[in-house]
């Protein structure tokens, strides 16, 4: 660091030397050159991001300082279904079969199956991954099935296991 810098250019310096996140070294450099004295628009263009993104990194900085810069948990999109409509899907999957509520005879709910029931009930479309988010959400965890053989003779599983 030269001494002609200024303390914000210097703390600034620093951070960026500091971090190991890729994220926050980008923002960092974006208030580096805006402090150096690029305009937003130079600024959006060298880092590759908008002028609204890089716009948002500076008013964070001069409002907060470098605290201002750091990521925060995004909550992400608001559920489609209301929290009556979720009660009612961790209802049917936890007490009830796939064929109970009129699907062909299958051994376990999937993702597929409750996507098509979310539909049906609710008009409400949601991807194999939405509805994984949305198990989770309601504090069902994803299992595989394990399969044992019903003649398997319990000796030579021992011996194979020995080998």
């Amino acid at each position: 660091m030269s001494e002609t810098e200024s303390p914000k250019l210097q703390e600034i310096t620093a951070a960026m030397k500091s971090t190991k996140d890729r994220r926050m070294f980008e923002r960092y450099q974006a208030v580096k050159l805006y402090l150096e004295g690029h305009l937003i628009v130079q600024i959006a263009k060298i880092i590759g991001r908008s002028r609204i993104t890089i716009g948002s990194y500076i008013h964070a900085y001069l409002a907060k300082g470098l605290s201002g810069l750091e990521r925060k948990h995004s909550p992400g999109r608001p559920s489609f279904l209301s929290e009556i409509q979720k009660q009612q899907v961790k209802q049917v999957v936890s007490q009830q079969r796939p064929e109970d509520v009129g699907f062909p005879a299958e051994m376990n709910w999937t993702c597929p199956l409750v996507a098509a029931w979310i539909y049906r009930q609710f008009e409400i479309k949601y991807t194999e991954r939405g509805v994984l988010d949305l198990l989770h959400d309601l504090g069902f965890s994803c299992t595989r099935p394990t399969y044992t053989l019903a003649n398997a003779n319990a000796e030579k599983q021992e011996d194979f296991k020995k080998i």
